[in-house]
């Protein structure tokens, strides 16, 4: 099998070391806009690697050629392009996800997938991903579904450190653009980090607060479990993975204006995009690593019935920091599940063809349990009312 690494960032870094680590692939190329980066992640583990502009269709293809897979770890900006590069390779395609208006998007591309034979399987990280694996799994262990509430928490650095856990500019898309939430079965959007509430994640996190944020899992959980009478679906995160203070602080230079995308003139100087100035700045700041636990809990909460009676049902995926790996349990959980999902694909092991969200693609059990052997642990609550 051959596997195609696209983007060679913090993620794409996870993705080619667990590609190394577990049931090595015949063939890996990594590649990436910085070819230099690209080189870096292939040493690792003696991959191929290459210079590629995903934008330039002619640089894709020939990144792209002979591939069985793609995994896709760029920016969710081209995640499109690279769809679209992945039929015209013939190749089976994955994804981190689209921060949902993409991945509805990419929703379209189903029937092109299914007529060449080929499945996409959108957003299998941590959340989008595990999340959506949870969500199916749920569904599955009730006759009907009424809501679905994913939560996202991880320990943090008690210095507030700036140091961000995964893409940067995803961050700032996700502090200013207004989360979708599906409520009384209509989807409907809100202001952005709102509606804060503590919520019990597993020790040593705990009581923390999580807000509303824009997440794919929202745009795709619905419409997979219709035939269960969803009403309700969101997404909670702690803070991103920053310390309170942190994020306060990327919150507030947001206000300002300095994660607008729109280019814009400063004094003489056209064409300044001050989100790109303001990343390049943070990005030379080099923060030092965070000093903390690196525990990751996605908790996933599904209210509904069964045998008629009310039952609310709680899946975790939690993690420790991984010595293979090197990463903490957040990192390791974002990059390990699409790599498992690439060699699922390579092998023929899913059967789904088309465009599949992970609810309705991945059977939970076998994927919790290649989770397992990465350091993950997957835990199931139930809560039934017996008698009142």
């Amino acid at each position: 099998m051959r596997i195609a690494l696209l983007g060679a960032g913090i993620i794409g870094t996870v993705v080619g070391r667990d590609l190394a680590a577990w049931d090595q692939p015949d063939e890996v190329v990594v590649g990436d806009l910085d070819e230099a980066r690209a080189a870096r992640v292939a040493a690792e583990a003696g991959f191929e690697s290459a210079a590629v502009d995903v934008r330039d269709a002619e640089s894709l293809d020939a990144f792209l050629r002979g591939a069985d897979v793609v995994v896709n770890a760029a920016q969710y900006e081209v995640n499109l392009a690279v769809m679209e590069g992945a039929l015209r390779a013939g190749a089976h395609y994955t994804d981190l996800g689209g921060l949902f208006f993409t991945t509805r998007k990419q929703l379209l591309l189903d029937r092109q997938f299914e007529e060449a034979g080929l499945t996409a399987v959108l957003g299998i990280g941590s959340c989008p991903g595990i999340a959506n694996i949870h969500a199916g799994d749920l569904a599955a262990r009730m006759d009907t579904v009424k809501s679905v509430i994913i939560y996202n928490g991880a320990t943090v650095d008690p210095s507030d450190s700036l140091k961000w856990p995964y893409s940067l500019w995803t961050i700032f898309d996700e502090i200013v653009e207004r989360p979708m939430v599906f409520r009384g079965g209509e989807f409907m959007d809100l202001d952005p980090l709102s509606e804060e509430e503590l919520f019990p994640f597993k020790e040593p996190i705990g009581y923390q607060k999580a807000h509303l944020s824009l997440h794919s899992e929202v745009a795709t959980i619905p419409l997979s479990l219709a035939d269960k009478g969803i009403e309700a679906c969101e997404f909670k995160i702690h803070f991103f993975g920053f310390p309170e203070g942190a994020l306060r602080k990327l919150q507030f230079l947001a206000s300002l204006g300095l994660a607008s995308k729109e280019a814009r003139s400063v004094g003489e100087v056209g064409g300044v995009v001050p989100r790109r100035l303001l990343v390049d700045l943070l990005e030379e700041l080099q923060p030092d690593p965070p000093q903390h636990a690196g525990f990751k809990d996605i908790a996933t909460v599904a209210v509904g019935t069964r045998d008629g009676i009310p039952i609310e049902m709680r899946l975790d995926t939690t993690a420790w920091p991984s010595e293979v790996l090197k990463v903490y349990g957040g990192t390791m959980v974002v990059g390990s599940p699409a790599a498992i999902v690439a060699r699922w694909l390579a092998s023929g092991r899913i059967a789904a063809k088309g465009v599949r969200p992970p609810e309705t693609s991945i059977d939970p059990q076998p994927f919790y349990e290649d989770l397992a052997v990465r350091g993950a642990q997957t835990s199931l609550r139930e809560e039934r009312i017996l008698a009142g």
